[in-house]
């Protein structure tokens, strides 16, 4: 990868895996991406709180709903972030999930403004 913007959005967000969804939701498509973005945002709050908590119960719950919305929309990476948390929560030992959920808003954003961009501009990442 040469680190240019063009390659860092194309590993976050899977083409393919955006492209079966939109077809599969058609016109539903934009209010399914913005609906995954609101609860994606409310998902991570809830890893943060539960995380400042010590609830290893709601990580793994917010974890696990995290991975599986963004893997249905292809955003893999904060998928794979989610996964991890997920696991974290499951152990219910929290050590080093301040750092993992930081990653996970990271890549969060990414993927936002690649579906954002991908909304405003009818093509796909």
């Amino acid at each position: 990868m040469s680190g240019s913007g063009e390659d860092r959005v194309e590993t976050v967000i899977d083409t393919n895996v955006l492209e079966d969804i939109r077809d599969l939701m058609e016109d539903d498509f934009p209010d399914l991406v913005r609906r995954f973005l609101a609860d994606s945002s409310d998902l991570l709050a809830q890893l943060d709180q539960g995380i400042a908590r010590g609830d290893a119960d709601s990580v793994h719950h917010a974890a696990h709903t995290l991975k599986s919305s963004s893997a249905a929309l292809g955003a893999l990476t904060l998928s794979d972030r989610a996964k991890h948390l997920e696991a974290l929560g499951r152990s219910g030992v929290l050590a080093g999930a301040e750092a993992e959920a930081a990653a996970a808003r990271v890549q969060f954003e990414r993927a936002k403004e690649a579906l954002e961009r991908h909304l405003e501009e009818g093509s796909l990442p």
